[in-house]
């Protein structure tokens, strides 16, 4: 056979480089059209990952945004040292140090019993139970309740991107509970908290009752920074507004570029109730990102106290990856609060709510095999990445990104025919 003419080769180099246009230009086109979809139960850490996105590749917030998040942490704080004045009249004053009597006096005059208290003592003993950076071995490679002080705040302007929360007149009352706030978050008051906080018998009862007395992950953290909250001249700091806590009712939408790739991300409210409002709207998803927090395995459903949280979030991670709606969406799974796990395990065994476990207080162990128990629900067998993430930790959740940003971008192209 002879060679080509000069025009056939000419003719090929130019299909060649047509080709090659086309597939640089669809790359870029699916590279700007990416979507994420965020998932997991409540309290798993979702808007703690969007407030992180704003931190890594927004500008981040400024002194007035924090100030912004000043009302969720007072809100944080108060419903946390209510629930340290159950706990005292649970075990009684003479139970704490002698130092920290005094305090336990004026945390119970500032928290009077609330409606329903009484009912908690008889409760004990009926339960249904069934920032140091961790390293925990597992490679990311794919695998085939609040006192009756609440109120409704946000935690920013209703509808803002990457601000969790909403509320009814968001402005006027988070005013109301600034107000209310400063008149009762005094130096005296703070000096209390901070030391029935550390008091063993307190810390023996919440840990040993979470159901009953119920703390937020970040309450010890907000307790030991209590003096610094209660100053009057207080703007949370960027670690302050990652750890405040603010219920998510809406589906919020983030949007920012990673590198060369733009990412639409959606948080969907946790709560059981929020669920219905995003399985038919997604289906186009690029991936599914779904968290689950690792140290709720001794913990209860806010909305049904009956229901263990980490069986509620399988079940919800079942639902989800054997969906129609999800079959070609790649799964991105967060087995996040490894630091709160990590301090957990020791104190309150696994096997004591999965029997079927058996490897102590090792924490590898204990991580692979919550890992585990979450493939076993994936009976459509899409591919799924792990990621052992702490998602207060910016370090850590940058260091992931990078990884969850390739894992887009090649399933994206893969979608799109061009790989």
């Amino acid at each position: 056979m002879g060679q080509p003419s000069s025009k056939e080769a000419r003719t090929e180099k130019a299909r060649s480089v047509a080709i090659d246009k086309q597939i640089s230009e669809d790359s870029k086109r699916y590279k700007k059209e990416c979507k994420i979809l965020l998932l997991g139960s409540g309290e798993s850490g979702k808007s703690t990952i969007v407030k992180q996105m704003k931190i890594i590749h927004q500008a981040g917030f400024d002194a007035r945004a924090r100030a912004e998040f000043r009302t969720t942490i007072y809100k944080n704080v108060l419903d946390s040292a209510g629930t340290l004045a159950r706990a005292v009249r649970r075990v009684g004053p003479g139970a704490l140090p002698t130092d920290a009597r005094e305090h336990a006096g004026r945390l119970l005059a500032a928290f009077p019993p609330q409606p329903g208290d009484e009912l908690v003592a008889g409760r004990l003993g009926d339960t249904d139970d069934g920032d140091n950076e961790v390293e925990v071995g597992i490679d990311p490679v794919p695998f085939t309740r609040a006192s009756e002080r609440e109120l409704a705040v946000t935690s920013g302007p209703s509808g803002r991107p990457g601000r969790p929360g909403t509320a009814e007149g968001p402005a006027a009352e988070a005013a109301d509970v600034l107000a209310q706030t400063h008149a009762v978050l005094t130096p005296a008051l703070a000096d209390a908290i901070f030391h029935v906080a550390r008091a063993p018998a307190v810390e023996r009862l919440v840990d040993e009752h979470p159901a009953e007395f119920y703390l937020m992950d970040s309450a010890g953290y907000f307790f030991s920074s209590i003096h610094r909250i209660a100053d009057p001249t207080y703007v949370p700091s960027e670690e302050d507004v990652l750890r405040a806590r603010a219920k998510s009712t809406a589906i919020i939408e983030t949007r920012f570029w990673m590198g060369d790739l733009s990412i639409h991300m959606f948080d969907v409210g946790g709560q059981r109730s929020e669920r219905k409002k995003w399985i038919h709207c997604f289906e186009s998803v690029t991936s599914i990102i779904f968290c689950t927090a690792l140290s709720e395995y001794d913990q209860v459903l806010e909305e049904e106290r009956r229901v263990n949280r980490m069986r509620e979030s399988l079940y919800l991670f079942e639902s989800v990856i054997n969906s129609r709606w999800f079959l070609r969406t790649s799964v991105i799974l967060f087995l996040n609060k490894i630091d709160v796990f990590k301090r957990k395990l020791p104190k309150i065994p696994l096997g004591r709510y999965f029997p079927e476990y058996a490897g102590g207080n090792d924490l590898q162990k204990a991580a692979k095999y919550i890992l585990w128990k979450f493939m076993q629900e994936n009976r459509a067998k899409l591919t799924v990445y792990p990621h052992v993430t702490q998602a207060t930790n910016t370090k850590n959740i940058r260091l992931v990104f990078a990884a969850v940003k390739e894992t887009i971008l090649q399933n994206a192209l893969k979608d799109s025919g061009i790989l």
